[in-house]
């Protein structure tokens, strides 16, 4: 029996599948089983190809990360809603600040310590009388009379200072008068010639100016005793100490015997 042809050999596989229920192979079986030209092979590979068309199930990963994204969005714009808010509140019941002008501070005045007091310089006091050095002397400030007797040397034998307060506070330019056991006298002169300051004593004799405390100023009020005349009477003194008898005024240059005539009633110890 010689070889089937190709048509036999078909007609051969149809009845082998109509026997077991199948379809037979046709013409559009056929053309499904011949292979696809290499036009048409590198279309559906390029069409299948990853980088063209994803995978549904990456693509559900990724619709999936960007509804996460809306969401946490969403919630960080809540978030900062309800800070701004919360601290527009407490902004509000915030009281107001005050300006430093509409404080006013009471202010109180502070009197100079010992320690200012003592930067102002020294006060300069003339002592006259019964003291070992009188002249002018520096004592600090706030000094008292004992301080300034102190400071022209003390007291020399025989001085009595009466009832001079010594315990008296000393201003600058004052005079300080010290009497001797025979003419007892104490005084504290201010300056310019004024009357004695508390706490001095002085001698009697109304009218009188006395030889021991009077200033250059009392002293011109005397009949010829002018500027130069005074001053050479208080350097006598502050020279000697102090008068101790009226006679004494003959000793100072440019009182002769007619002047002290004229003088020696009008003048006291």
């Amino acid at each position: 029996m010689g070889s089937l042809t190709e048509q036999q050999q078909i007609e051969r596989a149809r009845l082998a599948l109509v026997a077991s229920g199948q379809t037979p192979l046709g013409a559009a079986r056929r053309a499904d089983d011949i292979p696809p030209s290499n036009n048409e092979s590198g279309k559906e590979e390029a069409s299948e190809s990853p980088g063209q068309q994803a995978p549904k199930g990456w693509r559900r990963v990724v619709m999936l990360g960007r509804e996460h994204i809306i969401v946490v969005a969403a919630l960080l714009v809540g978030v900062v809603l309800i800070t701004v808010h919360a601290l527009g509140q407490s902004s509000a019941t915030e009281l107001p600040a005050l300006s430093p002008s509409a404080v006013s501070v009471p202010t109180m005045a502070v009197s100079p310590g010992p320690a200012a007091s003592a930067s102002r310089g020294p006060v300069r006091v003339h002592v006259l009388g019964a003291v070992v050095r009188p002249g002018v002397v520096s004592v600090p400030e706030g000094a008292i009379v004992q301080d300034v007797i102190e400071a022209a040397g003390g007291l020399v034998p025989g001085a009595d200072p009466g009832e001079l307060n010594l315990a008296t506070p000393v201003k600058d330019g004052q005079q300080v008068i010290v009497g001797t056991s025979e003419s007892p006298r104490g005084e504290v002169v201010d300056p310019g010639g004024g009357s004695p300051a508390a706490g001095s004593t002085t001698a009697a004799g109304a009218g009188l100016v006395n030889l021991n405390r009077a200033t250059s100023q009392q002293l011109q009020e005397l009949p010829g005793v002018g500027p130069v005349l005074a001053e050479a009477i208080i350097k006598w003194r502050t020279d000697n100490g102090s008068f101790t008898d009226i006679s004494q005024l003959r000793q100072v240059s440019g009182i002769g015997p007619k002047l002290f005539e004229k003088l020696s009633p009008l003048v006291t110890l």
